[in-house]
């Protein structure tokens, strides 16, 4: 996921190894991206009821927040300031890390909440949320790896991307089910799918935070 991969592009960030102008504007144009993203899916799921969305929306937040860390991260490296970045952006990667845990888990709950009994959802927005989703992750991947970057935080990025671009096609497909069929439980099951791929992204995070706090505490 992209939240995943930019906890490692944080750690990365504050070692000093991520001062290039080109990446902070592709971090920059991801932002714009994400954040057009973000509103559109929140306002779908609004009107169409999509628990698949509603996980999408809540992931593309803390995307958000730590899309925004880490540019915050870099222009600090640039003014070279004496702060202990390392531990910082562990920090970032456990808070982070704890919010996607606890996202997951409200998700997966409703998720099988949802598979118990299942509520109409209305299919045509679903369809377009879905598209929407598709069409600006394959765009952030293509514009992540247009120009064959060495940067290996914006090919872990690219990687990780990859998951958020199957996710949204996960969503695209339950949409079709919904739309087509009416076969309202598959978003359920979409909703799920999205939750434990966050849950996995949550779990790294942590990981990497506690790998970096020990270190740091010998």
């Amino acid at each position: 996921m992209i939240t995943e991969a930019l906890g490692v592009t944080l750690m990365s960030v504050l070692s000093n190894d991520f001062k290039q102008s080109e990446p902070t504007q592709y971090l920059w144009l991801i932002l714009g991206l994400r954040s057009s993203l973000f509103l559109i899916d929140l306002g779908i799921e609004l009107i169409s009821r999509s628990l698949s969305l509603l996980a999408n929306s809540g992931h593309l937040f803390l995307d958000l927040v730590t899309l925004s860390l880490t540019l915050l991260a870099v222009w600090i490296v640039q003014h070279q300031t004496n702060l202990d970045y390392q531990k910082i952006s562990a920090w970032v990667s456990l808070f982070n890390g704890v919010s996607l845990s606890a996202i997951s888990f409200l998700m997966i709950n409703h998720s099988i909440e949802h598979l118990r009994v299942s509520e109409p959802i209305l299919g045509f927005p679903l369809l377009i949320g879905a598209s929407f989703n598709l069409v600006i992750n394959s765009v952030t991947l293509y514009f992540l790896y247009k120009d064959d970057l060495d940067d290996l935080n914006l090919k872990g990025i690219f990687l990780h991307g990859m998951a958020d671009v199957l996710s949204a096609i996960s969503v695209m497909l339950s949409a079709l089910a919904v739309y087509f069929f009416q076969w309202f439980w598959v978003d359920a099951i979409a909703g799920l799918l999205v939750a434990l791929i966050i849950f996995g992204s949550a779990l790294v995070l942590i990981r990497s935070g506690c790998q970096v706090l020990q270190t740091k505490a010998v």
